[in-house]
C-alpha cells in the first residue's frame, strides 16, 4: 500500500522565466531537444546566480508545479552553484558536516556552540584521508545552527566558488555561537563548516558524500569529548562532509530519521513493558505531514505520536520505507499504512489515526 502526497502544489506560472524554461523541459520528449532545453534551464540559473537575483531563484522553488519540478530545478540550481567554469585553474569548495546530537540531561543544561580544539578534528580527518595532507583546508570551531547554513543563499555559495583564492582566510562570513539548549532530551542538528581549494586537474583536496567509514567512530568520540556538558548524555553522530547546499538537507533528513528512532525506541519499550502488542500506522495529513502512531492493540486509550513534516525534496514513499526498515529492526510486524490524506484536524484538536482511531473517509 502505498501513502499519498498531501501537500498543494502552486499552478504552472507562465509569467515567471524559470518556471516556463522548466516546464518547456519536463514536457520535451525528443532526446537532442531535451539537451539543449536542459543547457537551457542551466544557461538562465547561470544567470539568475550572477546578477545575484536570489528572490527570483527563491520564488522558481516555491512555485514548482509538482515534486519532480522541484527536484529538477534544485538540482539544476546545486550543479551550476558547485560547478566552476572550464577555464579556472582553482575553485573554492564551501563544504559542512552534519552533526546530530542525541543528548539527555535531568533537567535544564546547554551545549556548547563551538570546539575547544578543532585543529584535533583537522588532523583526525586529514588522518583518515578525508582531508587531503597538503590540501589548503580551513574548518571552523563554530558549530553552525541548520538556519545560519540557510542564511547564505546560492548566489554567495558561486561568489565565494570563483572569487576565493585561500582558505586560511575563512568564509567572509560572520554566525553568531549558537549553542544547543537541552530540556529533558533532544535530538540535535549541527554544522561543522569550511572551505577547501580546489585545484584543476588536481586530486580532491576533501572527499564528499559517500558513507562514514572508519573515521566516524573516532571523530564521534573527539566531538563527544569536546562537547561534553556536566550531567548530560550525550552522543554525536557525525554525517559525511557535502557541499554546503547538500549537506543542509542531509542533516535535516537525519535529524528527523534520528528523532523518529529515538520517538520508536521509547514508545515499544512503554507499550512492551505493559505486556501489549505494538501497532505502527502511518498517515499523510494536510497540509504536508506524516504523521506515526504507535499504540497496543489491546489498549485503545494509550498512544503516541510522531510527526514528520514534509519539505520539498522529501518524498512520502522513502518516508514509509525508512519506517518500515525500521520496524522490521524493531521486530514489529503490524504496521499499517493509511491510503487516503487525513485532515490536519478533526474539531479542535490535531487528528491522529491509531489501530483504535480510525480514519477520515475520503472526501
Amino acid at each position: 500500500m502505498t501513502l499519498p502526497d498531501p501537500r498543494m502544489y502552486p499552478r504552472v506560472n507562465a509569467a515567471n522565466p524559470a518556471i516556463r524554461a522548466l516546464m518547456s523541459l519536463l514536457t520535451e520528449r525528443e532526446a537532442d531537444a531535451v539537451k539543449a532545453k536542459r543547457e537551457a534551464l542551466e544557461t538562465l540559473v547561470r544567470e539568475l546566480l550572477q546578477t545575484n537575483d536570489h528572490a527570483a531563484l527563491n520564488a522558481a522553488l516555491t512555485q514548482a508545479p509538482s515534486d519532480n519540478a522541484y527536484s529538477i530545478f534544485w538540482d539544476t540550481l546545486r550543479a551550476t552553484v558547485e560547478k566552476p567554469d572550464s577555464y579556472n585553474e582553482q575553485w573554492a569548495v564551501p563544504f559542512a558536516i552534519p552533526l546530530i546530537l542525541v543528548a539527555g540531561v535531568k533537567g535544564q543544561a546547554q551545549l556548547p556552540g563551538r570546539l575547544s580544539d578543532v585543529d584535533a578534528v583537522r588532523e583526525l580527518l586529514k588522518k583518515h584521508g578525508i582531508f587531503a595532507t597538503d590540501s589548503d583546508i580551513w574548518l571552523s570551531a563554530q558549530l553552525a545552527h541548520p538556519e545560519q547554513l540557510a542564511q547564505v543563499n546560492p548566489a554567495q555559495l558561486a561568489r565565494w566558488r570563483d572569487q576565493l583564492q585561500y582558505a586560511s582566510g575563512g568564509l567572509p562570513v560572520t554566525f553568531q555561537d549558537a549553542p544547543v539548549p537541552l530540556k529533558d532530551e533532544g535530538v540535535f542538528v549541527r554544522y561543522l563548516f569550511g572551505v577547501a581549494i580546489q585545484h584543476k586537474d588536481a586530486a580532491p583536496a576533501i572527499k564528499l558524500g559517500g558513507q562514514v567509514g572508519a573515521w566516524g567512530v573516532p571523530l564521534a568520540q573527539e566531538l563527544g569529548k569536546q562537547l561534553q556538558t556536566t550531567g548530560v548524555t550525550l552522543f554525536t553522530i557525525p554525517r559525511v562532509p557535502q557541499t554546503w547546499l547538500a549537506a543542509q538537507e542531509a542533516g535535516r533528513v537525519t535529524q528527523l530519521e534520528t528523532q523518529l528512532q529515538v520517538a520508536t525506541s521509547n514508545a515499544l519499550r512503554s507499550i512492551r513493558t505493559a505486556g501489549r502488542t505494538p501497532v505502527i500506522t502511518v498517515a499523510a495529513h494536510d497540509p504536508g505531514e506524516v504523521r506515526i502512531t504507535f499504540c497496543g492493540l489491546e489498549d485503545g486509550e494509550r498512544w503516541e505520536g510522531f510527526v514528520w513534516p514534509l519539505a520539498p525534496l522529501d518524498r512520502t514513499e522513502q518516508v514509509v520505507d525508512f519506517v518500515q526498515q525500521l520496524m522490521v529492526e524493531c521486530q514489529v510486524d503490524d504496521v499499517r499504512i493509511i491510503d487516503t490524506v487525513q485532515p490536519d484536524r478533526v474539531g479542535e484538536l490535531p487528528f491522529f489515526v491509531t489501530a483504535h482511531i480510525a480514519p477520515v473517509a475520503h472526501q
